[in-house]
């Protein structure tokens, strides 16, 4: 009966999405001034859910299944002169954009846990 909660799933995929993103916007930080870096990112996570819902069909199955693309970042300013495409600034700002969507993530996923809690009389 519980064994498979879309919306758990659901909000595991978001929450490995978003640590995935911090992953590559961290290494985008860790690269700032290397020569011909080219700045990185993930695909948004409704892309990426959406291509494994696509071929699987099921939203569990593309819950447990989603994998990110990594994705060239398209420079909004001007590359610096050593050819690195990394603005700290964007880096840092996508970075809280990848905290939020953790957290966001995480709630959803504990207050689906009380809920279930108070379904079953264990609050």
């Amino acid at each position: 009966m519980f064994s498979d909660l879309k919306l758990l799933n659901l909000a595991s995929a978001m929450a490995r999405h978003a640590a995935a993103r911090h992953e590559v916007l961290a290494e985008n930080i860790a690269n700032a001034d290397t020569p011909g870096y080219k700045a990185k990112d993930l695909e948004p996570f409704a892309a990426a859910f959406q291509r494994a819902l696509d071929e699987d069909g099921s939203t569990v199955a593309a819950a447990k299944d989603a994998t990110w693309r990594v994705i060239a970042q398209a420079s909004p300013g001007a590359m610096s002169p050593n050819g690195n495409s990394v603005s700290l600034e964007d880096q840092m700002i996508k970075s809280v954009e990848a905290q939020q969507d953790h957290d966001a993530a995480t709630a959803i996923y504990k207050k689906s846990l009380d809920i279930l809690r108070l379904t079953l009389g264990k609050a």
